[in-house]
């Protein structure tokens, strides 16, 4: 891999400010249009959240940086050409995963790099984060959605994952898990779900309830 081209991001959060009130739309054409506070939003703004999803597919955090890296390079000096957006967050993992995909299957005999199996989807990493709402589950209960996650395939828990956690319509999930049709995506889901209350026992709405307060609070 070539040598990661540093990019300087400097970023107050005065200079954030105005674009966190902002449609999403309005500060990707912002970036288009060359405007590099726009640029520096959305670089601080997804980096990590691009290195979370990008550990799903390797362990080698080198590779999962300089990916990210590269895929910021070419954003910024392919701006100009670039189409319209209405979710930078869908644009970026879609860009993200096809490009760490492609980088894994060239090298395909590195085996400590090959973690993702691309028939079966990536095991989630459930990560931690700040709520107000972890009262709502007793050490009983996180147990009993930790089992019932563990009996998931991997294609499983990566659709929940991004229908729950990420807030993916199912339009955004048929392109970003490849499948050809959007029923597809349905026919997982619905499978994921009856698995889950087979599991766990509870009606669809506690069921809903339940799957979005652990993954926040994981």
């Amino acid at each position: 891999m070539q040598p990661v081209m540093e990019l300087k991001v400097n970023r107050t959060q005065q200079e954030a400010a105005p674009f966190k009130d902002l449609p999403e739309y309005e500060i990707w054409a912002q970036f288009r249009g060359g405007n590099p506070k726009a640029f520096g939003f959305i670089y601080t703004t997804y980096f990590p959240i691009l290195y979370n999803y990008g550990r799903q597919f390797t362990s080698d955090t080198d590779l999962v940086k300089d990916t990210i890296q590269d895929l910021f390079i070419y954003l910024q000096e392919k701006k100009a050409g670039l189409g319209e957006v209405s979710s930078i967050k869908f644009y970026l993992y879609k860009a993200y995963k096809n490009r760490i995909i492609r980088h894994l299957t060239k090298n395909r005999f590195a085996p400590e790099q090959l973690d993702y199996d691309d028939d079966r989807g990536f095991e989630i990493a459930f990560t931690e984060e700040s709520s107000g709402i972890s009262e709502l589950l007793d050490d009983e209960l996180r147990q009993k959605m930790e089992t019932a996650f563990s009996q998931l395939t991997k294609r499983q828990k990566e659709i929940i994952i991004y229908y729950f956690y990420e807030g993916f319509s199912y339009t955004e999930i048929t392109a970003l898990m490849g499948f050809a049709k959007i029923e597809y995506a349905r026919i997982l889901m619905s499978r994921t779900i009856l698995k889950l209350r087979k599991e766990l026992g509870e009606s669809r709405f506690i069921l809903n309830m339940l799957v979005v307060t652990f993954l926040v609070n994981k």
